[in-house]
């Protein structure tokens, strides 16, 4: 089931933002790409929510990340529900990457799970915020 789903992900024309961090973890070691982790309150913060649609919807910047990024989004909303499990999950990937509860916080870590660098989110268009993730992949 697991290469099924591989095979499914590598023939997508865009990059899938995704919510399972084992699956996540699991694509970057087999890949070398690394991760976009980005923490979220999607039913709350207003900075995420705009991330969401101004970036994490935009068309040129899933098609960037499909070459280049797995993208895992742990959220932690208040009114929706989420598994307990990737709560457990999520809180685990807060303690060890954002322990001061910022929100939104993008990371980027490598393949192995260790942070590259951050990026801010300042209300910059995909072209720029791309143009900074280029900047830091490079570096």
């Amino acid at each position: 089931m697991f290469v099924l789903l591989l095979i499914g992900c590598a023939l997508q024309t865009e990059a899938q933002v995704l919510t399972d961090p084992t699956l996540a973890f699991s694509l970057s070691k087999g890949s070398g790409k690394p991760i976009l982790l980005i923490f979220a309150g999607s039913d709350w913060c207003m900075p995420c929510i705009q991330f969401n649609k101004k970036i994490l919807s935009d068309s040129s910047f899933l098609s960037f990340s499909k070459d280049n990024l797995i993208l895992l989004e742990a959220d932690f909303p208040q009114r929706k529900k989420i598994s307990k499990q990737l709560k457990i999950q999520y809180e685990a990937l807060a303690e060890k990457y954002n322990r001061s509860g910022e929100f939104p916080k993008i990371d980027l870590l490598n393949n192995e799970g260790n942070l590259i660098n951050e990026l801010l989110y300042t209300q910059q268009s995909s072209a720029e915020f791309v143009n900074e993730l280029k900047k830091k992949l490079s570096q």
